[in-house]
């Protein structure tokens, strides 16, 4: 993300503040964070976003992040772009670490196109950089929710209107421009 981004449901935990190794904490989207979210997402609408998160420092400064999430959100049916509702429900799990920079990851997608799958696997399974000991729970959030939602949603009884025709279709259809030659052709020796 660029530097000067700004998420949209910010809730920072500053690790090293907590008194406890362990804190129960619950982050829900206020309506104004719900509709920012929902035009960053290209939603119709979110209706309610929350999640009960448990926070956990390990001795070696780790934190792991877990908890369910869950959300109403609506988005547009990719046929027919009318509202579709749908429940949202996934379970945050995210660790944090004070021992990976911000360098070690990868900053855009071009990063990612001379690695072995193996080399993206383990990619995968790195923890998340833990910089000042703070963690936007929001921005956490957030993300499951994009990675959580259907991504292709269609009402249940959705059809194509009769207008879109499949590319056979729309080849059957077309005139084969030969034929009409053909056709020209022997109109013009009738007329002789």
């Amino acid at each position: 993300m660029p530097d000067n981004f700004t998420p949209e449901f910010s809730r920072i935990v500053k690790t090293d503040e907590m008194v406890k190794g362990k804190e129960k904490i619950t982050v829900e989207a206020n309506e104004k964070e719900r509709a920012a979210l929902a035009k960053r997402f290209e939603l119709v609408s979110i209706d309610s976003l929350r999640a009960e998160l448990e926070v956990k420092t390990a001795s070696n400064g780790e934190v792991t992040v877990r908890g369910p999430m869950n959300a109403e959100i609506v988005q547009s049916c990719v046929a027919t772009l009318e509202p579709v509702p749908e429940t949202v429900e996934d379970t945050v799990e995210v660790l944090f670490s004070p021992h990976v920079s911000e360098e070690d990851m990868p900053s855009n997608p071009d990063d990612l196109e001379n690695l072995s799958e193996d080399e993206l696997m383990a990619l995968l399974e790195q923890p998340e950089p833990l910089v000042d000991g703070k963690i936007d729970l929001g921005e956490v959030v957030a993300q499951f929710l994009a990675v959580a939602m259907n991504p292709y949603p269609r009402k249940d009884d959705a059809e194509l209107p009769e207008s879109i025709q499949s590319e056979e279709e729309a080849e059957a259809d077309k005139p084969n421009p030969f034929a009409q030659l053909a056709g020209l052709k022997e109109q013009l020796e009738k007329k002789k």
